[in-house]
């Protein structure tokens, strides 16, 4: 058997085996055809037929097939995953190991015009595939136009083929030597983008994400210019940031067939007004409850109720008081709309369950939910439940899964492949399942039915919108009849809509907790940076994640303090973490499942302690909680106000003091609302540190020490502390809230 995918599976920063490269390719320039082969098969040949001459090539045996993880746009070095319970999948994605890999080099001066070629070995021949050559053209029918301020474009070309459709277009905004530029979504390598190759495709890089990121957005704030610009497009794209040519953005966008019209939105004002034209222009986040800046507590081995109540009540008995509690490991892992071992008749799969359906033996894991919620809503915690956005897998004949994954097919509620079959996920995470079209509101209504009693009669809080990336190519087909390359990026938009609405519709405030998602995504917080090792460089990056997360529209940004998988965090990371995001958005405690190893790797600062031991983890982390319980105020009111004005929460100091250029060294320092400046530790065995305080008078938080602005002052750093300063005249203010 010969397979060869000429535009392989969508993968975004991945050559298959049996890929075709260019995609598109242009007149004179080489293409290289690969193919996979079973191990048995051998003599292969690629017979090319232009301009009614035909050419055999031999091709070359490459050996396994394996995947080649490359990128033209912003690739870096992928940092190795340490071991987990996702790390081996993650590993051998791209790996097919019943197949071998052959390949060969099209010479450019052969090709001149359309042409076809295919496969052959000693017994078997593949289908004929026809390409029409591209070229970059200067002209086209097709068309740029913006709104706002006029800003002159440089260099726009399309590229097009033969038959006249246009797959690309490129083309450069002027970029000055004192501009720098922020937004682009969540970015973890780095805050300034100049000098940076990035993308706006939402994709799931298991840790160590570098130039990857889940939550993306064609938004960029020219720092410096007074300007800043959104490709109205939910189309992949990809931007050079003065990483060619210093002088310029370098901008590509990829096109549908119909696709007539590229639309660029500019705006003109300081980096805050920026921010709130684009944002009223795409929706403005909505207001959250103010439990959310309360801590959030949770493990992925919290699977049982007996777990959940032991690790909240040890949390209250050393003194540490919770808002929020998230239980992931919680369903059936199957439907994911039932607790563990949970007894019900199953439903025929277009009606969700109600609560007097549902059974739960007392040797179960969750032996009474209700119970449990009641408990936690007494203690005023609330709720939140992990969730998934895939139909997983068929399940055993006559159960639920196998009802659900049957009616979501036969009443065309998925999404397609090009051949018109149901599209099975491709990447390593739920592999084979399907994914449900939550573009469309009638699958939006139909998958919130199922969840509903959770809410309506349970009491559930919210949930946890995890995933949101598993939709890959450009050949799939939504309900709409819109393809891949213009819908892939807004699934994950619609998977937290749909939650949303459910949770509204209910009468709760509707609070999800995702990590993927696209431009519109802003509207539905809240958010978190996603899976990362507990280490010192993922810190760092988690902290550029937040401030150009920040910077981009998503305003209630957290990460896992410390981070989440591998070896557990330093005491001196942890601290150093619990100090940051106590002065975060989100504070929130997690870690992932270790298959319930002795010593336990939960975040847990009592936990850690223990592993450690180590009582100032303890102490340390419970004064740091306390601290955040009375800034709930303080956060609720500056969260109001970034909503009323635009500018974020969580905000780079170039907001404020975008004329200073000394703050572009020190882009982890921020302002927390509009009076407070959080410079974080982000190297281990400091005990000072030196901080760079913009214009203005300012105290010390933890004392009453003042220092004038515009000057860098080295203060001291001991774990219990965090460097932190408030503008004078909100000092007495803001201080009265600590006493």
């Amino acid at each position: 058997m010969l397979k060869h995918v000429p535009l392989g599976l969508g993968h975004p920063y991945r050559t298959e085996p049996f890929e075709r490269t260019p995609h598109f390719p242009i007149a004179q320039e080489d293409i290289t055809l690969r193919v996979c082969a079973e191990r048995s098969q051998e003599n292969l040949t690629a017979n090319v037929r232009i301009a009614g001459s035909s050419h055999v090539f031999k091709m070359h045996y490459v050996g396994s097939a394996i995947s080649e993880d490359v990128s033209e746009f912003g690739k870096t070095a992928k940092e190795i995953v340490s071991q987990s319970h996702l790390t081996d999948a993650a590993e051998r994605s791209g790996e097919y190991s019943e197949w071998a890999q052959w390949e060969v080099q099209i010479p450019g001066t052969l090709i001149t015009e359309e042409f076809t070629y295919f496969f052959t070995d000693n017994n078997e021949k593949t289908e004929d595939f026809v390409v029409a050559l591209s070229s970059w053209l200067e002209n086209s029918s097709l068309a740029i136009t913006t709104t706002g301020p006029a800003v002159p474009f440089s260099g726009i070309e399309w590229l097009v083929d033969q038959k006249g459709v246009a797959h690309t277009v490129r083309f450069r905004v002027a970029l000055s030597q004192s501009h720098h530029v922020v937004g682009l979504g969540e970015r973890f390598h780095s805050v300034d983008q100049v000098g940076e190759l990035v993308d706006a495709i939402v994709y799931e890089e298991y840790k160590g994400q570098g130039h990857r990121t889940y939550l993306p957005t064609p938004f960029l704030n020219i720092v410096g210019s007074n300007l800043g610009f959104h490709l109205n497009t939910s189309n992949p794209s990809r931007f050079s940031v003065g990483s060619r040519d210093r002088s310029w953005i370098e901008i590509e966008v990829d096109l549908c067939e119909y696709d007539r019209n590229l639309e660029v939105n500019f705006y003109a004002g300081t980096p805050a007004q920026v921010l709130k034209q684009y944002l009223l222009q795409v929706g403005m986040p909505a207001a959250p409850p103010d439990w959310i800046y309360s801590l959030w507590v949770s493990s992925n081995e919290w699977n049982t109720q007996e777990r959940v109540q032991r690790e909240i009540a040890e949390c209250v008995n050393v003194g540490i008081k919770p808002g929020v509690v998230v239980i992931e490991a919680w369903s059936d892992e199957s439907t994911f709309t039932v607790f563990r071992d949970a007894q019900y008749a199953v439903t025929d799969g277009q009606t969700g369950l109600k609560a007097h359906q549902i059974t739960y033996p007392q040797e179960g894991a969750w032996p009474d939910p209700q119970q449990m919620i009641t408990e936690l809503h007494e203690q005023d915690l609330r709720l939140i439940l992990w969730q998934i956005p895939i139909i997983k897998e068929i399940g055993e004949s006559g159960s639920q899964a196998e009802i659900n994954w049957n009616y979501a097919v036969k009443n065309n509620l998925v999404v397609k492949d090009s051949q018109g079959d149901p599209y099975r996920v491709r990447g390593f995470w739920f592999r084979d399942g399907l994914l449900p079209d939550l573009t469309d509101a009638r699958v939006r209504q139909w998958w919130a039915e199922q969840r509903r009693y959770l809410v309506a009669e349970l009491g559930v809080d919210g949930f946890k919108t995890d995933g949101g990336e598993h939709a890959w190519g450009q050949d799939l087909e939504y309900l709409d009849g819109s393809l891949g390359l213009e819908k892939n990026n807004l699934f994950p938009v619609h998977y937290a809509q749909t939650f949303h609405e459910l949770l509204t519709d209910c009468g709760k405030d509707a609070v999800t907790f995702s990590r993927a998602g696209f431009t519109g995504s802003q509207k539905y917080p809240t958010f978190w940076a996603g899976d990362e090792n507990s280490t010192w460089a993922a810190y760092r990056a988690s902290i550029n994640a937040g401030i150009s997360a920040s910077a981009s529209g998503f305003f209630h940004w957290g990460w896992d303090i410390g981070g989440f998988s591998g070896e557990l965090p330093s005491p001196e990371l942890y601290l150093r973490g619990t100090a940051m995001a106590t002065f975060c958005p989100i504070m929130q405690i997690h870690s992932e499942f270790n298959h319930h190893k002795t010593p336990s790797n939960d975040r847990t600062p009592w936990n850690l302690a223990r592993i450690y031991n180590d009582p100032e983890i303890l102490e340390t982390f419970r004064k740091f909680s306390q601290l955040r319980n009375k800034l709930l105020p303080y956060l609720s009111r500056e969260g109001n106000q970034a909503l009323a004005t635009g500018r974020p929460l969580m905000a780079g100091l170039f907001f404020d003091f975008y004329d200073d250029e000394e703050i572009w060294s020190a882009t982890s320092e921020y302002m927390l609302g509009s009076s407070i400046l959080v410079a974080p530790v982000t190297e281990p065995g400091l005990l000072t540190q030196k901080v760079y305080l913009p214009e203005g008078d300012w105290v010390s938080f933890w004392n009453d020490e003042e220092f004038t602005g515009k000057q860098w002052v080295e203060v001291p750093a001991p774990l219990n502390q965090i460097p932190a300063f408030i503008l004078k005249d909100r000092a007495e203010e803001i201080k009265a809230l600590l006493i």
